[in-house]
């Protein structure tokens, strides 16, 4: 069994708890509140930029020049995507585009950031994962629910159900595996336990996005 297989099989309580999420179901069937929307798009944009950094740092530290190149296109992908949502979103609801990130935000970010600069190139690797594999999963699940094209949200779910983000997805599980199989056990551990770590602040990055997080203080 791959290192990626053993991962999903690890984390699939936590994608469907994900899966569950009320913003997740009220998002497929259109029912979400467009403030929770909103809300939801300005953290994406925050964390998007955030994880265009995070990518180039582990490009910057692979030896492998394919490698370096991969990560650096994902970084180039997510830069371009979070300015799609202001191209597009953005100027539709009016949004602010200085974001002030939410506790659950910051902690994501903080986390991928800290494990890109300091991990093991690997470790690294397997951390930013599930934002390209879980993001993939959820996005075809809720595409298969829809009937029609009636749901306000069909933009931003056709965009994470397309064939061009597939496509960035296998490459990043592809490179993932391979790097595990150079890894030693307790490497491939460690890469377990960021891909999971990673897989719940997912759950909490969307969990506060409809509870709208604030600062307590």
């Amino acid at each position: 069994m791959m290192w990626s297989e053993q991962a999903w099989e690890r984390v699939k309580p936590i994608y469907n708890q994900i899966l569950a999420l009320p913003f997740n179901q009220e998002l497929s069937n259109g029912t979400l509140p467009k403030e929770k929307f909103i809300f939801y798009l300005a953290q994406d944009a925050y964390y998007l930029l955030e994880f265009g950094r995070t990518l180039s740092t582990i490009s910057s530290r692979m030896q492998d020049a394919e490698l370096v190149l991969a990560f650096a296109d994902f970084a180039t992908g997510a830069i371009f995507a979070e300015r799609g949502l202001h191209e597009s979103y953005f100027v539709e609801f009016g949004l602010d585009s200085k974001v002030q990130p939410t506790p659950s935000t910051l902690l994501y970010t903080n986390y991928i950031l800290s494990e890109a600069a300091y991990a093991n190139v690997e470790v690294a690797a397997a951390a930013v994962l599930p934002c390209f594999w879980i993001y993939k999963a959820v996005g075809d699940y809720i595409f298969a629910q829809q009937t029609g094209d009636q749901n306000p949200y069909k933009r931003w779910i056709d965009m994470y159900a397309g064939a061009e983000f597939a496509a960035a997805v296998q490459k990043a599980i592809k490179i993932t595996d391979e790097l595990a199989t150079q890894a030693s056990a307790a490497t491939r551990e460690k890469m377990f336990i960021a891909f999971e770590m990673a897989a719940r602040l997912e759950w909490m990055f969307w969990d506060s996005a409809y509870q709208m997080e604030k600062w307590k203080i």
